[in-house]
């Protein structure tokens, strides 16, 4: 480990040094005006600014060709998925439509096992069409859901000690003991919804990602994440290639 981290400041030392080099240099030739050739009526010429930037695109496709390669090696190289995942989803006030696209794409996910949590911020009857959903989409016998009347940190109205104690061991064993889990709970803003499946889950399992009800997931996206997380140990977060 500390080897490791010799060798990284000694490369972001090097980096650095080679930009400063970099600027230094072809400011230097800017203000010079260096010229090694040049034609009659100075149509063409080539001086050492220009030498400079070529070296520089040289050095820079060089560097990008090894972190080709070594990308390519890192995608050919076998991985065992063994490691648990379970994604979390955040939902409020969704559009049907949208909703449906990003289900079925968690559901065609083809990362092995993967828990699926979907947190709705709503518990009121105007909210339940995006359950109805998740059960339609998820499948009617293998989705638990509940209707919760408070949150982590808020409760509801009429709940007491001892309901509310209740329904917080209820969220954790539907979250531990089942695949599918869609919890409708009481309002308290995006955080208060990422907040529920991080608290059930605890430590149960090794990786958790995220992302909200209008996301479209590609198939392999559980994978390459994970797969760069294990590649890595240094490496304690990844994010996708989100686009629009």
């Amino acid at each position: 480990m500390r080897c490791h981290r010799v060798f990284t400041y000694l490369r972001i030392f090097g980096t650095t040094m080679f930009g400063v080099s970099l600027l230094v240099g072809i400011s230097t030739a800017y203000i010079m005006g260096y010229q090694f050739f040049t034609t009659a009526r100075n149509h063409l010429s080539f001086g050492l600014y220009g030498a400079i930037l070529v070296v520089h695109l040289i050095i820079q496709s060089m560097f990008a060709l090894l972190e080709h390669r070594n990308m390519r090696r890192s995608l050919e190289t076998p991985i065992k998925l063994n490691k648990s995942l379970a994604l979390c989803i955040a939902a409020y006030q969704e559009d049907p439509n949208y909703l449906r696209k990003c289900l079925v794409s968690v559901k065609r996910l083809t990362y092995p096992g993967i828990k699926v949590i979907m947190v709705i911020d709503g518990n009121s009857d105007d909210d339940l069409y995006m359950m109805d959903i998740f059960k339609e989409i998820m499948g009617w016998d293998k989705s638990a859901t509940y209707v919760w009347k408070s949150n982590y940190h808020n409760r509801g109205p009429e709940e007491t000690d001892e309901s509310y104690a209740e329904s917080l061991q209820h969220i954790s064993r539907l979250v531990l003991n089942n695949k599918c889990v869609c919890i409708m709970q009481k309002w308290g803003g995006k955080r208060e919804v990422m907040y529920t499946p991080f608290k059930a889950l605890g430590r149960s399992v090794d990786y958790v990602q995220v992302c909200d009800s209008d996301t479209m997931l590609d198939p392999a996206s559980s994978v390459e994440m994970v797969k760069v997380l294990e590649e890595d140990p240094m490496v304690g977060g990844v994010g996708g290639d989100v686009q629009v």
